[in-house]
């Protein structure tokens, strides 16, 4: 029987190569961007879900 090796499993959280403050003064600079109806609408969803007040319960997530 062949020997089993353990598993390296990568952490969920990424190290951040820049700060928080860093990132928002890149994005500041940046040179704006035009976007369409479609992509505005897709950016509002991702906005208002990530907006929703989120509690834990029984060990389910509920989404309000």
């Amino acid at each position: 029987m062949p020997e089993r090796t353990a598993t390296i499993i990568k952490p969920i959280s990424a190290d951040r190569k820049t700060t928080l403050d860093q990132r928002i003064e890149e994005l500041r600079v940046r040179e704006p961007v035009d976007i369409n109806h479609g992509e505005a609408i897709l950016f509002q969803g991702i906005a208002t879900a990530s907006l929703k007040k989120q509690r834990i319960a029984q060990g389910k997530i509920d989404l309000d």
